[in-house]
């Protein structure tokens, strides 16, 4: 079984010793930094240097020293920091202008006279963590200022999660812009998903850079990430599979955990919820038997010595809204690493998650008015539209990271995912998968702005399912990106991406994937930008082999289904503002994604060949039915300092977005061309039907917190526009009410959260919210209405 002590230090072996590919990785990295040897042993003799300067790097505040802190003479030699902090210069005697810049410091500027053989500079930087545009690593895999990036990136950080209240990641997510997650937790960035339940993402779901997807599925299970863990969440929108691989087609969501402090830290944050009747005629529940949910988070963090632990742990337990629908959930998390004394810049961790779920999740309404909040077939039974089980997730992560001495990094990490779902009310819904994962990263910054980041990556996985059948797979990939700074302004990067893919005995390899991007600084805090990015993703074995039936309908495997491909472009300014103590950065962005082979989940009519059509030929499967297009702008303000002396937080971002099935786009076009006489309305209908199923149009999303004393006060909102295009079957009337609630509610939904805060002490805060405060019917997609109006207690302890 897989809470075995021994079974997982033998999986932590294994993943690092016996992995004959990760050896023959760890080869090839050795043989690049060969390659390059001779370049450092001839540099020396290149530099025309009379003296040296030399010193130490650190933080004013810790005294820790920095490693990988860029130190310039003049803007022309530079230097990097090694894993210790130090760094050493050749310059010539006589007047210099010295500037230290490192990620999330403030940049420092030295004017020294040098004279003597050695000048010794030891420098403490002063952290800018507090600054309107943070640091982040996503799209480059290293630490870098947001607004040096050359894509759209969004950064959610910790306090933002707890002020929403959110108890999984992807609740919080929804107050991103350009992001949207389905109450049943399908993912999207600007509109590059629709809906298709559980089969498939197009976006990547990383934990410090370990994908989070499923073997099976490819999807994400966001009740399994460690929320109460969170530094920061950082969103990559537009096609990043160069560093990241399949699934990263539309961008990329990676949670970044936080690490302990000098001083002990345990935080214990405990809440519970009711929701209020819904906006509708009928009241479902008496006076107090409301359903609700209640449930609690902890974490504690602390050095030893040399090693970094945390521990932490989620219950949670809920009665939903919806008829039959309950979640219960116990995880507990670890995460520790340890820094050697006598092996300098080498570390060793593990990272381990474990979580059992019991649960039943709810499909689709019966009808929309007294059924609205009823399951399409009952709660029970073969047609029932609840999904029942019992869950079981685990996944042991070890790494290795060594600094090396020449500031270059390589990191060594595994994982180890194993889910077994058991649907104890059906006999067809079981699985069981395992997915195996290795990666290899080299990255070093050069001398002179330039820095490499290579890597390898290996991958297996094993199902067993009802649902699917007996399945293996596999996938190699190697991958490298090089990014260079010129005149101190330009950044300029370039990367490629090669992967094969076997799943069973059908094998596929991806072209080789590009991307290309430049930022620039126009002014000081004005920085342009222009990206491309090329994508593809294999499609997942629950989109190829699944075959089952959910509320009577049946859902059909699709063996030949052919991989996705994409490519987006986007160009972009971000403008930084600062005004005393109040900070603010404004960012205009213009994208287009071109997609090939888009995977649909289709409903329709299945007929085997030289058979007769039934009613059980009637269902959904996957297909490669559309090229599609979406192009877009979006816009955001993000700001926070003191007005008046009063500390104020404010972020706005809107997206619009113009998707279009290209295919159908070019038959209306032939129609309107053969028939120049039709009506205006039936034009119109006809433009509607290009745009793709189930995107909102146009999306906002805005957040507002004010401090006073003791107290806080906040405010969250956002709108999307109503659906243009759902699947047929939806507005046939064979479920009821889908099609006459979208013309009832055809403006759009705009939705308010709002929460008060106390800070009782320094170590006991205390928080009431209220969520979709106007009590909004609504749905974000068909046939299943969303949270009514909620409240929501909340007290956190830290000490």
């Amino acid at each position: 079984m897989f809470h075995s002590g021994q079974v997982k230090i033998y999986i932590f072996v294994h993943l690092l010793s016996t992995n004959q590919f990760l050896l023959f990785m760890l080869k090839a990295t050795t043989s690049r930094i060969k390659f390059f040897l001779p370049f450092f042993i001839l540099l020396p003799f290149l530099i025309n240097a009379q003296t040296v300067l030399k010193g130490t790097i650190t933080d004013s505040i810790t005294n820790e020293q920095l490693p990988g802190v860029v130190v310039a003479a003049d803007s022309t030699n530079t230097s990097v920091t090694d894993k210790n902090g130090h760094y050493e210069l050749q310059i010539s005697n006589g007047e210099h202008r010295i500037t230290i810049s490192y990620f999330s410091y403030a940049t420092a500027v030295i004017h020294l006279t040098a004279k003597r053989d050695t000048t010794l500079l030891n420098v403490g930087l002063h952290s800018t963590e507090e600054e309107i545009n943070p640091v982040v690593v996503s799209a480059s895999m290293y630490e870098k200022n947001l607004a040096q990036e050359n894509v759209s990136m969004e950064v959610l950080k910790a306090k933002t999660i707890e002020n929403t209240g959110a108890v999984q990641i992807d609740e919080a997510m929804n107050n991103v812009p350009g992001v949207n997650v389905t109450y049943d937790e399908q993912a999207n960035i600007r509109g590059g998903s629709g809906w298709s339940y559980g089969a498939g993402s197009r976006v990547l779901m990383l934990v410090d850079g370990l994908p989070e997807l499923t073997a099976d599925a490819d999807d994400v299970i966001w009740d399994f990430l460690p929320i109460e863990q969170v530094q920061q969440v950082e969103v990559l929108k537009g096609a990043s599979s160069v560093l990241y691989g399949s699934s990263a087609l539309d961008g990329v969501i990676n949670l970044r955990t936080t690490y302990p402090g000098i001083t002990p830290q345990t935080t214990i944050n405990v809440y519970e919820g009711i929701y209020g009747n819904p906006n509708i005629d009928s009241i479902p529940w008496k006076a107090g038997q409301a359903p609700g949910f209640q449930g609690f988070t902890f974490m504690h963090s602390q050095q030893f010595g040399q090693l970094d632990l945390i521990a932490s742990g989620d219950v949670y337990n809920e009665t939903s809204y919806l008829q039959g629908q309950y979640f219960q959930r116990m995880r507990g998390s670890v995460n520790a690493r340890y820094r050697f004394k006598k092996i300098d810049g080498l570390i060793v961790g593990l990272r381990v998650n474990e979580m059992y779920n019991n649960e039943a999740s709810y499909l689709v309404w019966a009808n929309d008015k007294n059924g609205i909040l009823n399951a399409f077939g009952g709660d029970t039974g073969k047609n029932a539209s609840i999904i029942p089980g019992r869950f079981l997730r685990e996944s042991i992560d070890p790494y290795i990271t060594y600094y090396m001495p020449d500031g270059g990094k390589i990191n060594l990490q595994g994982r180890y995912f194993v889910s077994n779902n058991e649907d104890y009310g059906e006999t067809d819904k079981g699985s069981r998968s395992q997915l195996r994962y290795s990666e290899l990263t080299y990255q070093k910054t050069f001398k002179y702005h330039f820095t490499l980041t290579a890597g390898l990556v290996a991958n297996g996985n094993e199902v067993a399912a009802q649902l699917y059948g007996n399945h293996t797979g596999s996938n190699i990939a190697a991958y490298a990106q090089v990014e260079k700074k010129l005149f101190g302004k330009l950044i300029l990067t370039g990367g490629v991406r090669k992967e094969s893919y076997k799943q069973d005995s059908t094998s596929a390899s991806s072209p080789l994937i590009f991307r290309a991007g430049a930022n620039y600084e126009l002014f000081k805090a004005t920085h342009i930008r222009a990206s491309y990015g090329e994508g593809y993703r294999f499609p997942s074995i629950a989109e190829r082999f699944i075959s089952t039936s959910v509320a009577g309908f049946t859902i059909f495997p699709n063996p030949q289904i052919q991989p996705e491909k994409a490519y987006s472009t986007e160009i972009g300014i971000n403008q930084g503002i600062k005004i005393g103590s109040w900070y603010a950065s404004a960012d205009l962005a213009a994208f287009q994604t071109v997609y090939n082979n888009l995977i649909d989940f289709t409903f329709g009519l299945y007929v085997p060949p030289g058979t007769f059509p039934t009613l059980g030929d009637i269902g959904f499967k996957s297909l490669n039915v559309e090229n599609a297009l979406i192009q877009g702008l979006e816009f955001t303000f993000n700001s926070e300092g003191k007005i008046a002396g009063v500390p104020v937080s404010f972020m706005f971002g809107v997206t619009a977005i113009n998707p279009i099935n290209v295919d159908t786009r070019d038959s209306v076009n032939k129609y309107e061309s053969e028939h120049p006489n039709l009506s205006g309305s039936f034009k119109d209908s006809l433009k509607n039907s290009e745009i793709l199923n189930y995107r909102s149009l146009y999306t906002a999303k805005a957040g507002f917190e004010i401090f006073l004393h003791k107290f806080s006060f906040g405010v969250n909102a956002r709108y999307s526009s109503n659906q243009v295009n759902i699947d047929y079957i939806f507005t046939t009337g064979l479920i009821p009410g889908i099609e006459d609630f979208r013309k009832s509610h055809d403006n759009g939904q705009c939705i308010f959260d709002t929460h008060i805060a106390y800070q009782a002490t320094k170590s006991i805060r205390i928080a009431y919210l209220v969520k979709n405060v106007f009590n909004t019917l609504y749905t974000d997609r068909p046939g299943m209405i969303d949270p009514p109006r909620t409240f929501m207690i909340q007290s956190t302890i830290s000490f």
